[in-house]
């Protein structure tokens, strides 16, 4: 959830998005004060981003498909369109239902559909919800159609490899994604109205349309470092017309213009650019949010609070800026580099006890509810922040001693030897055992794809750490 005041006090010293850098001594003062403010902090009612919008934006898609033959008509509100499966890939009857190459259908209604062969998944978005179907062991065969069936999908075992989706599933896909779906059969023309959602909404609850006149061709603001990083990532770096200070990846970043700190942007250079959509995240004031609705700004807002949650945020962005494929390429990726790391994880005999420092005086960590902490759960590693019972707490010499850490992590930008000078820490596990580990900020406190780098290396900390 966005806050009100917190991060927009400390962002001079110490910016979690933007690899917390040294900036003045002042920040101890400063940071007292905000951890004082913690308790006082405002919030607004948040949805889950990439929640479903009203049920009056909706997309209303139709098609007529006949069994065994190639060809279907869509229509999407008054455009109606001619389509063809592709060569050798046809609705069939299985029973007294129909099945439809999924890729082909699903695309038509304007989703996106991927195989990941090596998982024997198919993962799908349609509107602004995804989801995947493994094929199940279980099957029975319908040699008339040489198909392997597992009640709701049906799979070509020709050269094809089609997925074939049953009607019963599309409806239970299209209901997922907050839509609804009618279907009528008259003299073997089958009949699908589908009622797809052209809006979704962001962690404020604004709404933004799905399927957008201009996708993948928004003027963009960033008012966040990891913010331009996603575009990037999404291959929309090219329409970011500005950012915010501290945005420096990846290298073609640095020479885009700047509107000020992610804080306290500058609205009149704002007015000036008349971009499309404004990104922000968790750190921008509410108060400058609103400001930029009245002056007619639309503006989308995320804030993910875990390692799969900045996943979703990635995918709901290319959703946002029309280009839901290559959010699902990004997505994909993640996945799969998660997945290795958590079964890594499984492995381990123990879970070893880790402390990240992401500022040095006072000392200050990341605990429960934060990403941060997340990565350290994934890879198999016990956070000692968590005990502190708040995202960014501040902590004592002799809580990290108590509580003696077997892997330390630096990711303030002094280096392991700042920790290794200490003399209160030579007793921990991880200063004995030599676990002490320098890390570029930016990839454990960007909710970017580079958040995977830093499950690795945390990974292999603990890999280490847990060895006899």
């Amino acid at each position: 959830m966005l806050r009100r005041g917190y991060w927009n006090r400390t962002e001079r010293y110490v910016d979690p998005t933007a690899g917390c850098r040294l900036a003045g001594r002042r920040w101890i003062i400063s940071l007292v004060l905000a951890v004082i403010m913690v308790s006082m902090l405002v919030t607004v009612p948040a949805t889950q981003a990439g929640s479903v919008a009203s049920a009056a934006s909706m997309r209303r898609v139709s098609l007529n498909i006949r069994a065994g033959q190639s060809t279907f008509v869509v229509t999407i509100g008054s455009k109606r369109v001619a389509g063809s499966f592709p060569k050798g890939s046809v609705p069939v009857e299985l029973g007294t239902s129909l099945a439809f190459p999924m890729r082909a259908l699903i695309e038509a209604a304007g989703g996106v559909v991927r195989f990941e062969r090596s998982q024997n998944t198919a993962y799908f978005a349609l509107g602004p919800v995804a989801g995947a179907y493994e094929f199940g062991s279980r099957t029975l065969v319908d040699s008339s159609y040489n198909t392997s069936v597992r009640k709701d999908l049906v799979r070509v075992s020709g050269k094809t490899g089609t997925l074939y989706l049953s009607d019963e599933i599309l409806n239970g896909l299209v209901t997922a994604s907050g839509g609804t779906m009618t279907s009528s059969v008259s003299n073997g023309l089958t009949s699908i109205v589908l009622q797809i959602p052209s809006a979704m909404k962001d962690v404020l609850g604004y709404e933004h349309d799905t399927f957008s006149a201009k996708a993948g061709k928004m003027r963009l603001v960033t008012l966040a470092p990891n913010l331009a990083e996603n575009c990037f990532a999404l291959g929309q770096g090219s329409n970011i017309i500005a950012t915010s200070e501290y945005t420096d990846y990846p290298e073609e970043a640095k020479k885009i213009p700047t509107v000020g700190a992610f804080s306290n942007p500058s609205l009149e250079k704002l007015l000036v650019l008349s971009p499309d959509l404004i990104l922000v995240t968790d750190g921008t004031p509410l108060a400058v949010i609103e400001r930029l609705h009245t002056m007619g700004r639309q503006v989308y807002a995320d804030d993910p609070k875990s390692l799969s949650g900045i996943v979703d945020a990635i995918r709901s962005l290319s959703v946002v800026l029309g280009v839901p494929d290559r959010g699902f390429e990004v997505a994909l990726s993640m996945h799969r580099s998660i997945a290795q790391v958590a079964e890594a994880a499984k492995k381990l005999t123990r879970k070893p006890a880790v402390y990240v420092e992401i500022w040095n005086s006072p000392l200050m960590s990341a605990g429960k509810g934060t990403f941060v902490s997340d990565l350290i759960s994934v890879a198999g590693g016990s956070n000692i922040a968590d005990e502190a019972n708040t995202p960014w707490p501040v902590l004592s010499e002799e809580y990290v001693i108590s509580h003696n850490p077997d892997v330390i992590i630096v990711a303030s930008g002094m280096g392991a030897g700042d920790v290794l000078g200490r003399a209160a820490f030579s007793t921990t596990n991880a200063v004995k055992q030599g676990h002490v580990y320098d890390i570029l900020g930016d990839y454990i406190l960007r909710p970017s794809p580079r958040i995977i780098k830093g499950l690795e290396l945390i990974a292999d900390y603990v890999q280490r750490a847990s060895r006899p």
